[in-house]
């Protein structure tokens, strides 16, 4: 259980907040977002104290974590001159959902490829996105092969090119991946805050294996604090190793860390995923209806659904006692649930 306690912490948060004070920034998100007591949930599961941190309650097309990541992002597509994005996402995306409102927001043309979207049932985030007037290419599954859909995302880059525009075409930038770390480094501030003025020093962190809890572990390492902090992975397909630990160092850079990130920083938990990211286990159906049933809070079937799940479980193997305090790290990606509607009913209302 790694714990980063310092009484000589590599940084001080001053300076932490001046090195991020430096990163251009613009004003999207609605923060600081609440950290909830789930006094019910505590009861039910008769374990440890658990808070939940509600980044599903950041403004910007029905919320979500990545709202915090395009403070960073959009100021730095304005500071360069960039008036397009092209993005390219799964047909599922909360980030392709997000990317287009925050687009909006700043007067960027918003073109977005989405894999495996061909034929599919406009709902959930892909209603969303053309709610928003996104311009999609919906791309059939030979399409989507990964190398394929990235050459036809900068296809479209050139077109927009020669029509005049700068167009940012995400998949050759290296700043998007590491917009989450930063955003989180300035949510761990922000988390910090709330958790002394509840007196609490001493917390286990869970959420989505990533660049949000990974921002979270540099928060605490270069700060001396004593979190642990424990990424539950969501996807065969994303290897943390690519996905986090290859992509880090570009985010210690930009923030003038004092120290970096080394894989033990974080617990990772990768035994909840299940058959497959987009395809939720009966496990996290079950996490959805508790936390709504407990405490009113709707958690998505794709990330907080299995940090719920994975939550749940370790609880009941002994992994948290009574003495723990957990914030459950709610990243949002709430458009999912509608989705998921068939399966969340069927398994609540199966033979009624």
């Amino acid at each position: 259980m790694p714990s980063f306690k310092n009484a000589n912490p590599p940084m001080d948060r001053a300076t932490l907040r001046a090195n991020l004070a430096a990163i251009p920034r613009v004003r999207i998100a609605h923060l600081p977002t609440p950290l909830e007591e789930l006094h019910r949930l505590s009861e039910k599961l008769g374990g440890p104290r658990i808070l939940i941190k509600r980044d599903d309650a950041t403004g910007l097309a029905m919320g979500g974590n990545k709202a915090r990541h395009y403070e960073f992002e959009i100021a730095h597509l304005v500071e360069n001159g960039y008036d397009a994005y092209v993005n390219m996402m799964d047909y599922h995306s909360n980030n392709a959902r997000m990317t287009a409102a925050a687009s909006n927001k700043f007067g960027i043309k918003y073109v977005c490829v989405l894999r495996y979207a061909a034929g599919r049932e406009v709902q959930g985030n892909l209603l969303i996105d053309k709610i928003l007037g996104a311009d999609l290419h919906l791309l059939d599954e030979e399409q989507s092969e990964q190398a394929k859909a990235e050459e036809y995302a900068r296809d479209l880059g050139r077109e927009l090119e020669a029509e005049g525009y700068k167009p940012y075409v995400r998949v050759d930038h290296e700043f998007p991946t590491i917009v989450g770390t930063l955003a989180y480094l300035q949510g761990g501030l922000e988390l910090l805050g709330q958790l002394e003025e509840l007196g609490i020093h001493q917390v286990r962190i869970i959420g989505v294996g990533g660049r949000s809890t990974g921002g979270l572990a540099l928060t605490a390492k270069n700060l001396g604090l004593d979190w642990d902090i424990i990424g539950v992975m969501v996807n065969y397909d994303m290897p943390i190793e690519s996905y986090l630990y290859d992509v880090i160092p570009g985010a210690v850079r930009v923030a003038k860390l004092a120290v970096g990130f080394e894989p033990g920083d974080m617990t990772i938990l990768d035994q909840y995923i299940g058959e497959g990211y987009g395809i939720p286990t009966s496990e996290v159906l079950d996490a959805i209806h508790l936390m709504a049933k407990t405490e009113a809070i709707l958690i998505d079937p794709n990330y907080t659904g299995t940090v719920m799940a994975a939550l749940v479980d370790q609880i009941k193997q002994g992994n948290f006692t009574s003495d723990d305090t957990v914030v459950i790290l709610h990243t949002g990606g709430l458009p999912a649930l509608f989705t998921f509607a068939d399966e969340l009913w069927q398994h609540e209302y199966a033979g009624v």
